[in-house]
């Protein structure tokens, strides 16, 4: 037990540990000291499970009973939470365990990384593409449906692109993938632009459809080229049932998705996203207007530690979760969100090199899966944080305030560090 965890990747340890001190001294500087406390602790937990998952061998999430328990188990807590109608912030999110709110949905991203990685690799040569891509969704979705419901938005397309990944990662023809998802998308574009999705104003959107002849004879002359392309190397009926399936979501997209599956404050969100001209602009906008302000007076060198008027004034809603980058650059300017992103860099880094030397492909999609989290989340939390990118509550791993996410990072991280220490032992 001892023996695996001093053969771990200390680097990795200590970017990690780095990182969460970071987190927790930005958490202390907003005026948060129950929050702060509240993160020390977790962060003691989490690092007991991150040696703990150290010590035995990953290749069990293989082991179809462990698999059928934890997806039984991240259901009916998702499903619990319904049943029983435990509503905070007017949403489903979380149990309140005493002072502590426990999130399924993150613990849910271990579950959807570990079984789509055990799927994938056992059809990854399989020759039924489209038989492949269905069965692994159809195994997912009710995941992703209950979080959605939740509703968690941000969390929920989280959980798409990490099995979207996997799936990726797991095809031996790459290229057949991607003119596949090329394929689907020009076919979905090229039913939207004529659904009547209001996102800009008036004298905007005459403009914009005026010139939906265009985009339509564009995107009908990619889709020919990559048609005669694809038919080379694809099935045509492959082929042919991506296209239908594209212009079935495209149509289906305003009907369902954006009529009856977004709330309104999501419309609301994406409209002032897209629509910064808007007379709405700064009510939907305030969160992303407030952390700009806060990024833009931090300068150079910044305001200094516990200096920063936003979160200290309460000006910036969301300080140590959603908009802690603000509250960091605030402080620490332009200098110190360098050194930030230097630090977060050599740690994607080195979970990079581990997958690398891994030679185990069900170790190596897990890592996939685990990277796609990393960085997605800091680049839809950084682009929230600068305002290019919509407001959907995604947190800055192993920064932002709450237990349940960061306990599942390093959940995850105590799998990557099982995998390399696994590695060594061959």
């Amino acid at each position: 037990m001892l023996s695996r965890i001093l053969k771990q990747d200390y680097s990795l340890s200590i970017l990690a540990i780095t990182l969460t001190i970071i987190g927790i001294f930005s958490i202390y500087s907003t005026g948060q000291s129950i929050e702060g406390e509240r993160q020390i602790i977790f962060f003691i937990v989490s690092l007991i499970a991150y040696f703990l998952i150290m010590t035995f061998n990953y290749k069990i999430y293989k082991d179809k009973k462990i698999q059928i328990i934890l997806y039984i188990l991240i259901f009916s807590l998702l499903a619990l939470i319904f049943i029983l109608n435990i509503r905070l912030n007017n949403t489903r999110r979380w149990f309140v365990v005493g002072k502590f709110d426990i999130q399924p949905a993150e613990f849910a991203k271990i579950v959807v990384i570990l079984i789509s990685a055990s799927f994938f690799e056992i059809f990854r040569k399989t020759q039924n593409i489209l038989y492949k891509i269905l069965l692994g969704f159809v195994i997912v979705f009710p995941i992703f449906y209950l979080i959605y419901k939740q509703p968690a938005l941000g969390n929920s397309i989280i959980i798409m692109i990490i099995w979207l990944s996997i799936l990726f990662a797991s095809f031996y023809d790459h290229k057949k993938f991607i003119l596949i998802i090329s394929l689907f998308i020009l076919s979905t574009l090229l039913i939207i632009p004529f659904l009547g999705i209001n996102i800009f104003n008036s004298n905007i959107n005459l403009i914009f459809f005026q010139i939906n002849i265009s985009i339509f004879l564009i995107l009908i002359l990619l889709i020919y080229l990559i048609y005669r392309y694809a038919k080379k190397t694809i099935l045509k009926p492959l082929i042919l049932i991506t296209l239908l399936v594209g212009l079935i979501f495209g149509f289906s997209f305003k009907l369902i998705v954006w009529d009856h599956l977004l709330k309104n404050y999501q419309q609301q969100r994406l409209i002032g996203f897209l629509n910064k001209s808007s007379s709405l602009n700064s009510s939907i906008n305030f969160q992303t207007e407030q952390s700009k302000i806060a990024i833009g007076s931090g300068g150079l060198w910044g305001k200094g530690y516990a200096q920063g008027t936003q979160s200290r004034l309460n000006f910036l809603p969301e300080d140590t979760t959603d908009f802690i980058f603000a509250t960091l650059f605030e402080e620490f300017g332009f200098i110190g969100a360098l050194i930030f992103f230097a630090i977060y860099f050599a740690f994607i880094v080195r979970i990079l090199d581990i997958m690398k030397n891994t030679n185990n492909r069900f170790g190596i999609l897990i890592i996939v899966g685990g990277l796609t989290l990393l960085i997605v989340q800091l680049f839809i939390n950084i682009g929230m944080n600068m305002g290019i990118m919509p407001v959907t509550g995604i947190t800055l791993p192993l920064v932002s305030y709450g237990g349940s996410s960061l306990l599942t990072v390093f959940i995850i991280l105590g799998i990557i560090q099982n995998i390399y220490i696994s590695q060594k032992h061959q």
